[in-house]
């Protein structure tokens, strides 16, 4: 009788859900769907997850071509992953939250589809009703911090816009990434260490690699055929356009191009241990051609100070072609560019108290997170560099 009564209750429920999208998006689909989901997206999800508990907004991703002037799109996919139970979820609600963060008319929702046993929650936008390539440009660029912290109000840990079979190449493309721990590094005296340009053999060009003292790298196991220097992805395009690098571990971490994350959840603690502060950097092979424009740095420092000793500030800024993409995913396998590695920075105190830091206050440094994502007061650094306190390296 109880198992009756239960198994009436979901019947119930689910035709609720289905009245529901019916009476507020004109559809008459069943939006649960019980087909297990492929072990690569479960991990993709439960990856994303980690980064929202870790960050506290959702991971976005959005297809390459979402951007481009020659997207033919003639219908595209928004994808929630929700921190909740599905049974929980009130599709109708959300929906309605989502659109009104987003800008977007709910009417112009053709279908939607609700994952059995999880809450993956997946729109589809007709381009019979809207102008796709001028709504996904819109919703890109409504993304701001404030949006996201939205999305995130909503417990959404993950968001995808545009054609769901690319999403379902990166998720297994990404399934695919292995870690090298053999090529895990530690990069300070007493660990991995050399002064000057490293003399390893390899051919770089013209352009030298030096030991990223205070930094430790996790290594992804990639195809070796590319024989160039590590570069480090960069956000400002004051040198035109493509996609920025350098040359100088210590120019990237600037907190415009590397986010330095105060260490607080448990999650965050778990994996930091001691660290009170923390900083990543992409480390990534390009072949030297691909480098259009080597440049001045741009955060205006000038010559009042040397950012990097190895490094002349004329040339540490570079812009890398982008093969026409307004949108360059590392984890395309069509990238020129090659991730091989995740470097990592804890620190006890606020990385702008370290000695390799202090060129920041020769240049542009402010607390708007959508310019420096300094992740402290800049008036509470300013005080604490005035007292003395001292920043050290954590590497446990």
């Amino acid at each position: 009788m109880i198992i009756e009564l239960i198994l009436l209750i979901f019947i119930l429920y689910v035709i609720y859900l289905q009245h529901c999208l019916h009476h507020n998006q004109g559809s008459p689909e069943n939006i649960l769907s019980d087909e297990p989901l492929p072990a690569e997206e479960k991990s993709f999800y439960q990856e994303c997850k980690s980064y929202y508990n870790i960050t506290g907004i959702p991971l976005i991703s959005a297809s390459d071509e979402i951007l481009s002037d020659n997207n033919t799109l003639t219908a595209t996919s928004l994808k929630f992953g929700i921190d909740e139970d599905y049974r929980a979820l009130n599709v109708p609600e959300f929906l309605n939250k989502i659109c009104s963060i987003l800008n977007l008319n709910i009417n112009h929702i053709e279908r939607t589809k609700l994952q059995s046993g999880s809450s993956i929650l997946e729109i589809l936008i007709d381009g019979k009703k809207v102008n796709i390539k001028l709504t996904l440009k819109k919703i890109y660029n409504s993304l701001t911090e404030k949006v996201k912290e939205e999305l995130a109000k909503l417990k959404v840990f993950f968001m995808f816009m545009g054609d769901i079979t690319s999403l379902i190449m990166k998720q297994k493309f990404r399934s695919e990434i292995k870690l090298h721990p053999q090529w895990n590094r530690i990069y300070d005296v007493g660990h991995i260490y050399w002064t000057g340009a490293l003399q390893d053999g390899r051919d770089r060009g013209k352009f030298d690699y030096f030991c990223p003292i205070g930094w430790k790298r996790y290594a992804f196991d990639v195809n070796d055929n590319f024989d160039e220097n590590g570069l480090a992805p960069a956000r400002c395009a004051a040198l035109g356009k493509g996609i920025y690098a350098s040359q100088s571990i210590i120019y990237t971490s600037h907190p415009r191009y590397a986010e330095v994350k105060q260490i607080e959840s448990k999650d965050e603690r778990n994996f930091f241990k001691n660290g009170k502060y923390v900083q990543f950097v992409l480390q990534c092979r390009i072949l030297s051609k691909n480098i259009a424009v080597v440049g001045p740095e741009t955060l205006g420092v000038g010559g009042k100070i040397a950012i990097d000793t190895n490094v002349s500030n004329d040339v540490i800024e570079w812009v890398v072609k982008a093969q026409d993409k307004d949108l360059m995913d590392f984890s395309d396998p069509n990238a020129t560019i090659v991730c091989t590695g995740l470097m990592i920075r804890v620190t006890d105190n606020h990385p702008g108290l370290l000695p390799e830091s202090q060129w920041w206050y020769s240049g542009h440094i402010c607390e708007r997170k959508a310019c420096c994502c300094l992740g402290i007061d800049l008036s509470e650094l300013i005080k604490q560099r005035n007292d003395g306190v001292k920043c050290n390296f954590i590497y446990e």
